[in-house]
């Protein structure tokens, strides 16, 4: 696991910030974050790149800019999640992104006391600017944010 602080410089990072945490930015309810028979939590995602197939214009100022700084070889996937601020940390459903070979990079957009939690009890808080890379077989939840009015971190998979 690996965890980049100050991932993107300055300039690239107000861009994505200000776009994913505008008003306007197109999000999409989910009923579940990762089991679909969990229904504990739900969050909002904009789904940018899926099954070799675009599918937002939001995808080249989103993820190329991230992902020229990781070598790669192919994108598998590229999402923008929100999660909504509640009362109490409520811990989703551990899960992998895929059942294939995959590294996982969850980039944050803003600060907040949300954090990803991992299988064998790491946590890698929500730092605005940060990015953790990690190898898409590890189990992973999501925890939600008590302080902040929305949690913003962008998910991508890649080989």
């Amino acid at each position: 696991m690996k965890i980049i602080k100050n991932f993107l410089p300055d300039p690239l990072f107000k861009t994505i910030k200000t776009m994913t945490m505008e008003s306007d930015f197109p999000y999409y309810y989910m009923a579940s974050t990762a089991d679909p028979n969990d229904d504990s939590y739900f969050f909002f995602c904009h789904l940018l790149y899926k099954d070799k197939q675009t599918l937002s214009d939001h995808l080249m100022p989103i993820v190329y800019p991230i992902m020229a700084k990781v070598e790669h070889q192919e994108l598998l996937r590229g999402k923008v999640n929100l999660y909504t601020k509640t009362p109490k940390p409520i811990t989703t459903g551990f899960h992998i992104d895929g059942d294939f070979k995959h590294k996982v990079l969850l980039y944050s957009v803003n600060t907040n006391n949300g954090y990803t939690l991992f299988e064998d009890g790491k946590k890698v808080h929500s730092v605005a600017n940060q990015a953790v890379i990690f190898d898409g077989h590890i189990k992973h939840s999501s925890v939600t944010q008590t302080d902040e009015k929305i949690r913003v971190n962008i998910n991508i998979n890649f080989r």
